[in-house]
């Protein structure tokens, strides 16, 4: 009896320990409102100086507490407020559009939050755990921004990889970005927690000559890093006609909007027939592919065909058996189709994880289940007039480390969208620049197509050319300079960030084990 008391006693002291990092307190309520603060050095509002301000502040509640349970926490509330307040755009397309219920939807967003919270958490209990053995500056410095770095790689690999908000994305065109073509995102990311945690050490030890000299030095760094051209022209510049039909995502998909949005597609095609390359959106042709080719767009790819001109289609591919379905893109100005077929597809909006273990309850439930299929990888680059142009579909554009597959021989990327299901919530501005620092990190240009925005052409520098205003049925106009060459990200990918990774937290617990020995 007395053993089942104690036992119990036991599990209520550990439950209690547990929710005691959840609750609330003052300093968690403040590493929650950086967070939020975070959310402003991103697009639209690109304050990125606020970054190393709020991340500073971060480092500074790590640095003062002792445990590394205590900086999980305050990890675990900064990602509240970041991701609560710049990532739960998701509520919007599950129940505005997804036709979620709203509990159902703020439950998943719920989810989705506290999930992509416990990245921070984990990189504020391993920059405590391993700064231990250093005398505090050190670690502060070392260990801190290196333990952030390796929360946004988890964040961007695990189940798929999530690497929305990475704090590197809001130095685009800054002076840090010099090191995006060398280390990615990542290394970006790395040099602006470096930079707050040099913020930390001036104020906790009044440091104005150490602190202000590495600052310096390490900006002074990127800057320069950042006048090296790593690609070169090739050939003419392309002239594009980008078509953002501006369908709302509650028409989208209802039959009586079917002809007049195909019609309104065919008719901006039919206005700039003299682009060399002219690109719908995401899923623009509202059916699949192989209906609408018998159909409604017979005769439209009857004389695409035979103008032979590259007009690429965003739709749904399915292969002959009508058992696997791809978000496609397709070129109908050439036979056979040149079909690029979406690969890294979104989990649970696209595909369900563990889709052999679903099926079996979603139809015992009479619940309706489909899920696209993966495309090949690595893709191969379309040949579109005398280029080799790369291909990505939404949520692609996230993860630089693949898309440098499709190099050196793509000179240009070509990227769809259909951001309408997050209309008017800040997610489509953040894709806009994640394809900004796409563009910087393989040092190729970007022509972005969206159904409701942001349409834009972006050079091999991450800068945009031509851009035209969201939420207007509008057709983008504009030439792009296609480009060859290799950035050193392009060649190695996240392989020399990996490396140094590696050797400081090698170096970490080197120093751990001789002072244990």
């Amino acid at each position: 009896m007395t053993q089942r008391k104690a036992t119990k006693s036991g599990l209520a002291a550990r439950f209690k320990s547990v929710f005691s990092l959840f609750r609330p307190d003052r300093w968690s309520l403040l590493a929650a409102t950086l967070g939020v603060l975070t959310v402003g050095a991103f697009a639209p509002f690109a304050l990125a100086p606020l970054a190393l301000l709020t991340l500073g502040g971060l480092f500074w509640l790590w640095f003062h507490v002792t445990r590394p349970l205590a900086a999980f926490k305050l990890g675990f509330w900064f990602g509240l407020g970041l991701f609560g307040a710049g990532a739960s755009w998701l509520f919007s397309s599950q129940y505005f559009y997804g036709e979620v219920p709203l509990l159902g939807a703020l439950f998943g967003t719920f989810l989705w939050v506290v999930y992509l919270s416990l990245f921070p958490a984990l990189a504020g209990a391993l920059a405590k755990w391993a700064a231990k053995p250093f005398f505090p500056v050190v670690g502060l410095i070392l260990i801190y921004p290196a333990a952030w770095v390796v929360g946004e790689w988890l964040r961007g690999h695990l189940f798929g990889g999530y690497p929305f908000l990475q704090i590197g994305t809001s130095h685009i065109l800054t002076w840090l970005d010099g090191y995006a073509p060398i280390f990615g995102v990542l290394g970006v990311s790395w040099a602006v927690a470096l930079s707050a945690a040099l913020l930390v050490w001036l104020v906790v030890k009044n440091a104005w000559i150490g602190a202000a000299l590495l600052f310096a030095l390490l900006w002074l760094i990127g800057g320069s890093l950042a006048d090296i051209r790593w690609v070169q022209p090739q050939g003419k510049p392309v002239d594009l006609a980008l078509l953002q039909g501006n369908i709302p995502q509650d028409q989208k998909w209802q039959p009586e909007q079917f002809y007049p949005t195909l019609a309104r597609y065919t008719k901006m095609t039919r206005q700039h027939l003299g682009a060399d390359v002219i690109v719908w959106p995401e899923t623009a042709v509202p059916a699949y592919f192989d209906l609408v080719e018998k159909g409604a767009l017979k005769s439209f790819l009857g004389d695409a065909a035979a103008l032979q001109k590259p007009i690429l289609l965003g739709s749904i591919w399915r292969d002959e058996t009508r058992t696997r379905y791809y978000n496609a893109l397709i070129n109908v100005g050439e036979r056979p189709y040149q079909v690029y077929k979406k690969h890294h597809l979104v989990p649970i909006g696209e595909y369900y994880p563990f889709s052999s273990l679903l099926r079996p309850l979603f139809d015992y439930w009479n619940i309706p289940y489909d899920q696209f299929s993966p495309g090949p990888f690595p893709p191969q680059p379309m040949k579109l007039g005398a280029h080799h142009v790369g291909m990505a579909i939404c949520f692609e554009t996230e993860f630089g480390e693949e898309l440098r597959y499709q190099l050196p021989v793509a000179s240009y990327f070509i990227t769809v969208s259909n951001d309408a299901w997050f209309a008017h919530t800040l997610e489509p501005a953040q894709a806009l620049q994640s394809v900004q620092m796409r563009a910087r990190e393989l040092g190729r240009p970007f022509a972005r197509v969206a159904n409701t925005g942001h349409t834009a052409l972006i050079d091999a520098n991450g800068e945009i050319t031509h851009s035209i205003p969201p939420y207007e049925a509008e057709v983008l106009r504009g030439s792009l300079q296609p480009v060859e060459g290799m950035t050193p990200f392009a060649r190695w990918g996240e392989l020399p960030l990996l490396f140094l990774l590696t050797l400081i937290f090698g170096f970490a617990c080197a120093v751990w084990y001789l002072r244990r020995g």
